[in-house]
């Protein structure tokens, strides 16, 4: 399952980086929701990286 949020997570990133070169987009999808997708990536990123059990 960590696997999956890890590659998840990278490929959300990478969608959420390049995709503006092909798209238009209104300043408040650039300014709000790229941001918190970039976050989102991280957490999943993160999460999906980390070797120790949680409890």
């Amino acid at each position: 399952m960590k696997i999956f949020l890890f590659y998840t997570g990278l490929i959300t990133l990478a969608v959420s980086l390049t995709h503006g070169f092909f798209t238009e987009q209104s300043v408040v999808h650039t300014l709000l929701f790229h941001p918190l997708v970039i976050l989102f990536s991280f957490i999943l990123i993160a999460y999906g990286s980390r070797k120790i059990a949680p409890f």
